[in-house]
């Protein structure tokens, strides 16, 4: 068969994200795609036919350079509407996106730059300096761009993002041989047990993620969504991709602010949110929230750890229309996963909040033991998985690949119950099972029970290195404005309803709990920090 008849079969039935850009650019052409606020609140506004012309001249501009098919492209930054735009360039030419956590430092970007063996790095001017520290250690860098979010210039010989977009370069479509399974992003995993790992996420784990989101009904064309998750985090660039796919609108900001996403809501008629527990209690939290108007919004969904009583009760009191969603996935599961979606904690099955809900549309799941055996109801088990999901493997890492993905499932790491109905309940990451005197503890029900406690607004339960016990159960307590709370006063508490090897032996009051950009609590922190006044 000719290359050019190759060609257009491949172009007439594929499935690749930047198809999906294309065809709205046409469908939805003057309506607004991205709504972005600059760090010193300027605004830029893309439609879709912006955006796609926008990506496709960065497209052209990469292939001038000689970037293709199968290459890799890193990007270090906070959230900007220029993130999207790279994603969808290589999208439409067969070039993997590597977000990089805008906190990296020094030997941590150069691991990721040089596993990945990336040619080009398109970084934020405030970020520049951090970048050229290791500059000389990152040979695969063929190029360096710039993304002017802050006003600094750019070094010499970086190229200039924002001339990469502009009318330099065509905004022709690129016709490229891209496949389903080819590569889309490259995802690098937090690396708190060993170095990080490469997730390989493809245009179909796209397509998957994004038609079981559609079907759940948990986006739609009529939605504004406000984009506040990073994008270099899994989550942040499939939802943010997702909700783009059905015509809806984003509305971004640079970097969480409690108080401007209340604004913004109010200002755009945002109606989904997609927030870990700690941002909607931060939320309920900033002032002015009982004022704010919120009768746009119609859900919000919480992934990444335990929803917060008080948190939910005081969105409730303000906004009892909204439909919450309880949400568990992973990033290897890109990241696709189990949620139930309530109005009050009253409609949580025995209003237990590690409640997940069930598995969306393309995904199946079960719980096993260590020997892969299916657990009955009511029994502690490994969640595994299949789905179209299911991301690619780990690049690089064959060994670690196929230990994730023996006899058939991927295997998870996390631990959950199942009850009679089919309903999952959340026990703990493995990682974070607190292991005390031989018995497993789950952090996330010591914390649930915590969060009940009538002075404490955050918490997290992390595991001390103990000569007797093995493992202490310790929580770090924040108590609500004003108040303070005692050590007895928690353990005491705990005494009352819990089983004796459950109660922490360790209590510390601090200020705030630590947490990633994306709102997730950092415990390897928390370990790091407490390890040696106990």
């Amino acid at each position: 068969m000719a290359e050019t008849e190759v060609l257009q079969r491949n172009l007439l039935r594929r499935g690749t994200v930047g198809d999906v850009l294309r065809r709205n650019s046409k469908v939805y052409p003057d309506k607004k795609a991205i709504i972005y606020y600059y760090p010193d609140s300027r605004i830029a506004q893309y439609t879709y036919k912006e955006l796609n012309s926008a990506s496709n001249r960065l497209a052209n501009a990469l292939m001038s350079l000689g970037i293709k098919r199968g290459d890799r492209i890193a990007v270090f930054s906070h959230n900007c509407f220029q993130y999207m735009m790279c994603y969808f360039a290589g999208f439409k030419i067969g070039v993997a996106v590597v977000p990089m956590n805008f906190m990296l430092k020094g030997k941590e970007i150069g691991y990721i730059i040089n596993h990945s063996e990336s040619r080009m790095f398109v970084v934020e001017d405030s970020l520049i300096e951090t970048v050229q520290q290791v500059a000389e250690k990152m040979p695969s860098i063929e190029y360096y761009s710039s993304i002017n979010l802050t006003g600094k210039p750019k070094p010499n010989g970086w190229l200039d993002f924002d001339e990469l977009c502009s009318g330099k370069y065509p905004d022709v479509e690129p016709e490229v041989e891209i496949e389903d399974e080819d590569m889309a992003t490259l995802n690098y995993t937090s690396g708190t047990e060993a170095l990080p790992k490469g997730v390989m996420t493809s245009h179909k784990n796209y397509y998957s993620t994004t038609i079981s989101w559609i079907l759940s009904e948990m986006t739609g064309t009529g939605d504004n969504y406000l984009s506040i998750i990073p994008l270099y985090h899994v989550g942040g660039g499939i939802l943010q991709t997702t909700f783009l796919f059905t015509g809806a609108t984003s509305v971004m900001s640079y970097i969480p602010n409690p108080a401007q996403m209340l604004e913004l809501i109010h200002k755009h008629k945002v109606t989904v949110l997609v927030l870990p527990p700690a941002l909607y209690t931060a939320m309920s939290q900033a002032p002015g929230f009982e004022k704010s108007d919120l009768s746009s919004m119609e859900r919000c969904l919480s992934f990444g750890g335990l929803i917060q009583r008080p948190a939910i009760e005081t969105w409730n009191r303000e906004a009892p229309h909204i439909r919450w969603g309880s949400y568990w996935g992973q990033g290897e599961l890109s990241p696709l996963g189990i949620c139930g979606m309530f109005n009050k904690i009253e409609d949580i099955p025995n209003q237990d909040l590690r409640w997940i809900g069930k598995p969306l549309s393309t995904l199946e799941t079960k719980l096993v033991d260590d020997n892969d055996n299916e657990v009955s109801p009511g029994t502690i088990g490994e969640i595994v998985a299949r789905s179209p999901s299911v991301m690619l493997g780990y690049y690089k890492n064959e060994e670690k690949t196929k230990e994730t993905f023996r006899n058939g499932w991927h295997h998870t790491g996390d631990f959950a119950v199942m009850d009679e109905e089919g309903n999952y309940y959340f026990v703990d990451r493995k990682k974070d099972i607190v292991k005390t005197g031989g018995e497993n503890v789950s952090s996330y029900e010591v914390e649930e029970l915590l969060f009940k406690h009538p002075k404490v607004a955050n918490v997290a339960i992390i595991g001390l290195p103990d000569p007797y016990w093995g493992e202490a159960v310790t929580a770090c307590i924040v108590p609500l404005p004003g108040m303070s709370v005692e050590k007895e006063e928690i353990i005491q508490f705990c005494k009352e309803n819990l089983a004796g090897f459950k109660v922490p032996k360790h209590v510390f009051v601090t200020d705030e709990i630590p947490m990633n950009p994306s709102g997730k609590i950092l415990k390897r922190v928390l370990r790091e920090k407490y390890k040696n006044e106990v």
